[in-house]
């Protein structure tokens, strides 16, 4: 019987002797709707690049990025075991860094984890990579927050892009200036599209951190993905 290990985050820019954190970006990889076994390191892949990026444009700024691996690979209905493990890692990075804003980056699965967990207090902004919003979505928690969300229009999976069109609708009446960026034919994978998301992901992490000047485009949700920043 698959026993499950317990939620890690696993940081990806060791900063001994780098000074002190002044922002914290934590990765949330995808998953499945429902799986109790142990979660793939496959979907860890899809943040590869922006974990590159975040490393490197955001260590001048001292940016830690960590990255959560979850007990589980699925949601699993009302368990909503990847929200139960984010709550879990920024309790732990509050504990690790205090006082010290973090930005929470979820492709998927975990794009819903992110916005669940977005009312957490240390939380400043919120990114979904072809998130996971299923109507009826609370978004009261996005309130103070800033919000960035990226889908392919060509996305008919699960986590569909008219899915994230009808929640960031729904969520500009907390957030007014929610910028939503699409990708014109892109499926969910958004694999050629990769190193553009990587680029506005960051800058829009940096921004929300309070490191940089915000590029976004705020207040639409029908954006067209820009060349790389």
């Amino acid at each position: 019987m698959f026993r499950a290990q317990r939620p890690r985050t696993a940081e990806l820019t060791p900063r001994q002797g780098e000074g002190p954190v002044n922002g914290v970006a934590l990765l949330l990889p995808g998953g499945f709707i429902r799986s109790r076994r142990a979660p793939l390191k496959l979907a860890e892949l899809g943040l590869r690049d922006l974990a590159a990026e975040l490393t490197e444009r955001g260590r001048p700024h001292g940016l830690a990025v960590h990255l959560l691996r979850y007990r589980l690979g699925g949601w699993n209905d009302a368990d909503a075991d990847t929200a139960v493990d984010t709550h879990w890692a920024l309790d732990e990075l509050t504990r690790l860094y205090p006082d010290t804003p973090v930005a929470l980056i979820g492709n998927s699965l975990g794009g819903r984890a992110a916005f669940w967990c977005a009312g957490h207090p240390s939380v400043v902004g919120v990114a979904g990579i072809a998130p996971w919003l299923p109507s009826g979505d609370p978004v009261g928690q996005l309130a103070g927050r800033r919000v960035l969300i990226v889908h392919g229009t060509g996305d008919h999976s699960t986590a569909g892009a008219t899915q994230s069109l009808e929640y960031a609708l729904r969520a500009r009446r907390v957030v007014p200036d929610l910028a939503r960026y699409e990708a014109p034919g892109a499926s969910h994978l958004l694999i050629r599209e990769s190193r553009d998301i990587s680029a506005l992901t960051t800058a829009f992490t940096l921004a929300a951190l309070g490191a940089e000047p915000a590029p976004l485009v705020a207040g639409a949700v029908c954006t067209r993905l820009p060349a790389r920043v």
